[in-house]
């Protein structure tokens, strides 16, 4: 019986979640290095332009001292579509600079103030402590320069994936003499 009661107390111990000391506001810019395991960190990327409504959400999750990475796309104007990319491994290097730590330290030097419309051009959330992180645009220029930057991380990742990329229009037809 206390061989049982013994190890009823070690599986309550063991199984209680300790409580991460991740802290979005303090590890952000170091998130692969300083996430534990159980953590997910949720980036949403807002692609959207006048008449152009796009999104993606970029799910990071450690397990087993592992970052994952899973991406779903979304184009919402006119036709909808949506994927889900495949689950991988988030390649970090320190040195890199094709990384979502160092894209966020970019934003944060070049982050504007919220406008009174729309939205933020990228909002990173911590669901484990309801911590977010807004990073927002000075309008399309700014816009379009900051998503320039983060094409750049997203091709390295997917260099494959074509979702958000246009068709070329047919080429003419051929001139009748």
């Amino acid at each position: 019986m206390k061989k049982a009661t013994f190890f009823l107390a070690l599986s309550i111990l063991f199984s209680c979640n300790n409580e991460s000391k991740f802290d979005l506001e303090k590890d952000l810019y170091q998130f692969s290095e300083k996430m534990e395991n159980g953590d997910t960190l949720e980036v949403n990327v807002d692609y959207s332009a006048c008449m152009y409504a796009a999104s993606e959400r970029y799910n990071f999750v450690k397990e087993n001292d592992t970052l994952y990475l899973e991406t779903h796309s979304e184009i919402s104007s006119f036709e909808k579509q949506q994927q889900t990319l495949p689950r991988i491994m988030y390649p970090f290097k320190p040195k890199n600079s094709l990384s979502f730590e160092n894209y966020f330290k970019y934003l944060k030097d070049e982050n504007r103030a919220k406008r009174k419309y729309g939205s933020s051009l990228v909002t990173v959330y911590y669901p484990n402590k309801n911590q977010r992180q807004y990073f927002n645009d000075d309008g399309l220029d700014d816009k379009f320069k900051k998503l320039d930057k983060f094409s750049l991380i997203r091709k390295k990742l997917y260099p494959n994936d074509k979702f958000f990329e246009t068709p070329k229009p047919p080429p003419p037809p051929p001139s009748r003499k």
